[in-house]
């Protein structure tokens, strides 16, 4: 029981919010939506977004960057506040007219995902005095038909302050066979990390947060048990007592992050972990399922358990107590599990 204990209350120190580096503003910009509408980085404040940088008539890396950003866009469509924008790097060509055109073929939501254009000068100075990346027009014999522009292929990731919180590599490397794993591996810590900054935004991760409160309650009840084992009645009541409390702090937060920073919108594994096996989702949603069950059995019957002793009624309570405390193990137990499957089984160290 002592290595349970510990085990659990590992588990609920880890429950830590993701730390993840600050590459400084993007800075103000304003330019032309496909939809002839002025977009600025003032329109962008308080939302999580994803900047890429392609050109309609590319041949290159283009449309397989633009690919996986209609990818994202359905991957992660249960974040809200989450926008996806992405910057032409030939202007003169791409007017809005082109661009809504090649938004059309990806199936781009207007409503998520923004396409601009600009005057040349002033995207390439946001680009490289901004997000830190390259763009500039090819000349002579490197200026094909396809090959207009050199350009980043990188992912750029800004939070909803407009400072850039990361670069992940998309485009395919011809040169390289294990290219594609690598941009599996890099998308997986992108999926994570927009997840992280939802979190961050709310200015609590609730996840964790809820994690850890199941993890208190677990080692509260497994405290509680081992007191009464040894007839400390008082300490055992206090732990029990305690657990109810922290029991009913999880479920208050459960419900506000699902209702009013979720808005109801589950976060569903497959979304979560696209590319994982799946038995294990299976696995996962066999575990939720039974960890939801019998929550809300607990719910009532762990405070109707404490009030039979409360009033004197003590062969009620430990005939209760018999059912009672093992259900509520588990759930503490399996609501930690369910939050380490769905926030970090495939998450990259």
């Amino acid at each position: 029981m002592r290595r349970l204990v510990l085990l659990l209350c590992i588990a609920a120190a880890g429950c830590r919010p993701v730390e993840i580096e600050d590459d400084g503003p993007v800075g103000t910009f304003r330019l032309t939506e496909r939809s002839g509408r002025p977009v600025t980085q003032e329109d962008l404040s308080g939302k999580t977004w994803i900047a890429s940088f392609v050109f309609t008539r590319c041949t290159g890396p283009c449309p397989q960057i633009t690919a996986t950003v209609a990818r994202l866009q359905s991957e992660l469509a249960d974040q809200k506040d989450l926008r996806f924008v992405t910057f032409t790097v030939d202007p003169e060509h791409d007017d809005p007219h082109e661009l809504s055109r090649y938004a059309e073929h990806f199936g781009a939501d207007p409503e998520r995902w923004l396409f601009l254009t600009g005057k040349e000068k002033e995207i390439y100075a946001l680009l490289r005095e901004g997000f830190h990346v390259h763009a500039e027009q090819n000349k002579g014999s490197e200026r094909k038909a396809g090959a207009e522009v050199m350009h980043d292929t990188h992912l750029v990731l800004v939070d909803g302050k407009g400072h850039i919180r990361g670069y992940f590599s998309v485009a395919t490397n011809p040169l390289d066979p294990d290219s594609e794993g690598s941009i599996e591996t890099n998308l997986r810590l992108l999926r994570a990390r927009v997840r992280a900054l939802s979190n961050e935004t709310a200015g609590v991760d609730f996840p964790a947060l809820n994690a850890g409160l199941n993890a208190a309650a677990g080692v509260l009840i497994l405290l509680g048990y081992a007191c009464i084992r040894q007839r400390k009645v008082y300490a055992h009541a206090v732990c029990m007592l305690t657990a109810i409390a922290v029991s009913a702090t999880f479920l208050a937060s459960y419900l506000y992050y699902h209702i009013a920073i979720r808005h109801g919108i589950a976060t569903k594994f497959h979304s979560q972990w696209p590319d994982a096996p799946s038995w294990v989702m299976h696995a996962y949603y066999a575990l939720l399922t039974s960890h939801t069950l019998l929550a809300v059995a607990v719910a009532p019957l762990a405070p109707y358990t404490a009030w039979q002793a409360l009033r004197g009624r003590i062969q009620q309570h430990v005939r209760l107590a018999r059912w009672t405390l093992p259900m509520w193990l588990y759930v503490s137990l399996t609501g930690v599990l369910v939050y380490w499957m769905l926030y970090r089984l495939y998450a990259p160290a």
